[in-house]
């Protein structure tokens, strides 16, 4: 049995690159948006300002055209690297490509609605509790 659990986590390695590229994809938008063209900008500036290279090299920024690279979804040779997906988040202000990540080894990210959802569910069982133990105490009176 455990066998096919470390099959399956192994399984799930393998598309977690197509995964976040296209969660990736899914964040910014066509190709030919606003948004798209000037996301490097923000990503270079993040990275600056946190002191982080993006790329490997003597490059000390991205283009356009790596982020292309990064996005294509047939391009596997030019990856972005952990550092990267993690600026982009950041520039994106999306979290699906961590999602996308954490994912692949049998993690689930909260987002904002699902911490609502259980901040409201935690709520409703305080709720219930409280009127039991209210039940209890007028029983006792």
């Amino acid at each position: 049995m455990s066998q096919l659990s470390l099959l399956d986590s192994h399984c799930r390695l393998a598309g977690v690159m197509a995964a976040i590229r296209a969660a990736m994809r899914a964040a910014i938008g066509a190709p030919e948006s606003e948004g798209r063209k000037a996301l490097p900008d923000r990503m270079n500036a993040i990275a600056r300002q946190a002191g982080i290279k993006l790329t490997q090299g003597n490059q000390k920024s991205i283009s356009k055209d790596t982020l292309d690279k990064w996005l294509s979804p047939s391009d596997a040779s030019h990856t972005p690297s952990l550092l990267a997906v993690l600026v982009f988040c950041s520039a994106t202000e999306n979290t699906e490509p961590l999602r996308a990540a954490a994912q692949a080894l049998g993690l689930d990210l909260m987002t904002k609605e699902d911490r609502k959802f259980r901040d409201y569910g935690r709520a409703v069982w305080e709720m219930k509790a409280a009127r039991e133990r209210k039940r209890k105490l007028e029983n006792d009176l």
